[in-house]
């Protein structure tokens, strides 16, 4: 009977290698409204519930999934959180450059986001510095977007050099609160490569002014974003120049000094 039920586990259990089970098991847990005991997670993996047990407790043993002895159920660990930060920047470079960051939202009064590129088309917000001011922008850190959304997306169109062809046709795939027209898109493109940096009124967020520019890493990639940003209203166009030409000088800095050690 042992073995006809080995043989019955062996048949209904998918064939995946332990690699793939144990980001399966991962995902699941992170997923997870509650947490779940082996035989629970494995039904509704189907893996079979000795290969899920193994892996479990050895992602308990290692701090990636958390057991709780009085239930015997299973949630995700919090070593899944200090990797899952490292993923966001991997070289840490938003922790060498907070010190200018921050100097630099005490002098503007903005608050600053710093986006890493993390595929060919998306940004991932890797870092987050807020305004000291009573009515701020909080904006979560691990977001993804679009590469062209924005005015860092703007900043990234320029600096990669896109043509006005090659800008509508990315454009036609991006979801924006109030989408730009791609003529006036275009025109603040151009507009950015001759002053350093690119603005946002509204489109990406409503009520949101957002100035920013981008950076190369010491290798020469274009893999940074900045972003500054304000609630429309508090932020005349003056304003927004002097915020533009500040952030352009932190690009110089952080381009002479943080990024060309790394």
């Amino acid at each position: 009977m042992a073995k006809d039920g080995a043989e019955a586990e062996s048949a209904s259990a998918p064939k995946i290698n332990t690699v793939g089970q144990t980001l399966a098991l991962l995902r699941f847990l992170a997923n997870a409204s509650v947490p779940m005991g082996v035989n629970a997670i494995s039904r509704e993996l189907n893996f079979a519930p000795s290969s899920c047990f193994r892996i479990l407790k050895q992602l308990a043993e290692e701090g990636y999934a958390q057991f709780d002895a009085r239930t015997k159920c299973y949630s995700l660990g919090s070593a899944a959180v200090m990797l899952a930060r490292r993923s966001l920047d991997p070289t840490n470079t938003f922790s060498y450059i907070l010190p200018s960051l921050t100097d630099f939202v005490a002098q503007t009064q903005a608050s600053v986001g710093f986006w890493r590129r993390i595929e060919r088309n998306r940004i991932v917000l890797a870092g987050f510095v807020e305004s000291p001011n009573l009515m701020r922008i909080h904006m979560s850190v691990g977001q993804r977007l679009p590469l062209f959304i924005g005015a860092v997306g703007r900043a990234f169109a320029a600096e990669l050099g896109l043509t006005d062809d090659q800008i509508s046709k990315e454009l036609t795939v991006l979801r924006w609160q109030s989408p730009p027209d791609h003529a006036e898109y275009c025109r603040q493109v151009h507009d950015c490569r001759k002053v350093g940096y690119a603005v946002d009124t509204g489109n990406f967020a409503p009520g949101v002014n957002t100035v920013a520019t981008v950076l190369k890493d010491s290798m020469g990639a274009l893999n940074f974003g900045l972003s500054a940003i304000r609630i429309t209203g508090r932020i005349d166009a003056a304003d927004v120049q002097r915020v533009g030409e500040e952030l352009v000088e932190l690009k110089r800095h952080l381009s002479a000094t943080w990024l060309a050690g790394q």
